[in-house]
C-alpha cells in the first residue's frame, strides 16, 4: 500500500490540493468580510439577510429594554451566527490552518517514507520543498486576507451603522404586533413578539416631505375658508344693516302718515306748504 502511494505520488497531490484549498478559503473569507462591510454603506433598506437580522435584533432589544446595553456584544453575536455554505467566519479562518497542517504532514510523511526505503535526501527534499511552498502560500493568503483587521473594521462599521448613521431609528413598537416570530433562525415558533418593521431613511424623509406638503395644503385651505367666512359674515352684516335702515325708513313714513291723519285739514295744508316751500327753495 505504501509502495502504491509513493509510486503514484499521492502524498504530493494531497499536499498540493490541501495547500490550494487553504489559500482559496482565505481569499473567500476576505471577500465575505468585504461584502459585509459594503452592505453597511447604504443606510436604506438592507439588501443582505445578515444586516436585516442585525437591525431586527437591535430593534427588538430596544423594544424590550428601551436601549441596547452592549451593542458590541450584539454585533459579535450576529457575526458569530453568520454562515456561508453552512460555515461560520471562524471556521473559514481555521480551514487555512487545517490545510497547512495536512500539507506539512504529507511533506514529512513523504520524506520519511523515501528515507525509510533507502532513498537519498535529495529525492525526499521534493516533499520538503513542497511543504515549504505550502507554508509560504498559506502565509501570503493570510496576509492578503488580514482577517483580524477586517473583523475589527466590520465591528466598527456595524456599530456606526446601528448607533450613529440614523439607519435604525424610531425603534418603538406599536400595539398589535403579531406573536410567534423573532429575528434569527433560533426564534422560530417560540411565541415571541416580532420586532417592528424597519423603515428606511429615504422612505422616512419622503414621508416627512409629504407630511409637510399636506400640512401646508391644509393650512392654505383653512386660511381660504377663513377669508370666505369673513366675507360671508360681512355680506350678511351689510344686508342686515340695509334691511334695518329700510325698516326704519318705513317706520318713519308710517309715523308721519299717522301724524298727518291726526291733524285737521288746515294744519295739514300748512305743513304741506312749508314742506314744499323748503323743498323748492
Amino acid at each position: 500500500m505504501l509502495r502504491f502511494i509513493m509510486d503514484r505520488n499521492l502524498l504530493l497531490y494531497v499536499l498540493a490540493a490541501a495547500c490550494a484549498v487553504g489559500v482559496i478559503s482565505q481569499l473567500i473569507l476576505k471577500q465575505l468580510y468585504a461584502r459585509l462591510m459594503r452592505s453597511t454603506r447604504n443606510t436604506g433598506e438592507p439588501a443582505s439577510g445578515f444586516l436585516q437580522q442585525l437591525r431586527q435584533r437591535f430593534q427588538y432589544c430596544t423594544h424590550l429594554n428601551s436601549k441596547v446595553g452592549n451593542v458590541r456584544a450584539l454585533i459579535q453575536r450576529s457575526v458569530m451566527d453568520y454562515r456561508f455554505w453552512k460555515l461560520s467566519l471562524h471556521q473559514w479562518r481555521r480551514i487555512g490552518v487545517q490545510c497547512l497542517v495536512v500539507s506539512l504532514l504529507c511533506s514529512f510523511a513523504g520524506t520519511a517514507l523515501i528515507m525509510r526505503e533507502g532513498g537519498n535526501f535529495l529525492a525526499g527534499s521534493v516533499y520538503l520543498w513542497m511543504g515549504a511552498l505550502a507554508v509560504v502560500l498559506t502565509a501570503a493568503a493570510y496576509g492578503i486576507a488580514d482577517t483580524g483587521y477586517a473583523e475589527e473594521c466590520l465591528e466598527i462599521r456595524l456599530t456606526d451603522y446601528l448607533e450613529n448613521s440614523g439607519a435604525v431609528g424610531g425603534c418603538g413598537a406599536e400595539d398589535g404586533v403579531p406573536e410567534g416570530s423573532q429575528s434569527g433562525e433560533g426564534a422560530k415558533g417560540r411565541g415571541l413578539i416580532a420586532s417592528p418593521a424597519v423603515v428606511p431613511v429615504a422612505r422616512g424623509r419622503k414621508g416627512r416631505r409629504k407630511a409637510r406638503a399636506e400640512l401646508a395644503e391644509q393650512t392654505a385651505r383653512a386660511q381660504k375658508e377663513k377669508r370666505e367666512l369673513k366675507e360671508s359674515l360681512a355680506r350678511v352684516k351689510a344686508g342686515a344693516q340695509e334691511a334695518a335702515a329700510e325698516k326704519e325708513q318705513e317706520s318713519d313714513k308710517e309715523r308721519g302718515a299717522e301724524l298727518l291723519r291726526q291733524m285737521d285739514a288746515k294744519e295739514q295744508e300748512r305743513i304741506v306748504r312749508e314742506v314744499l316751500k323748503e323743498f323748492l327753495s
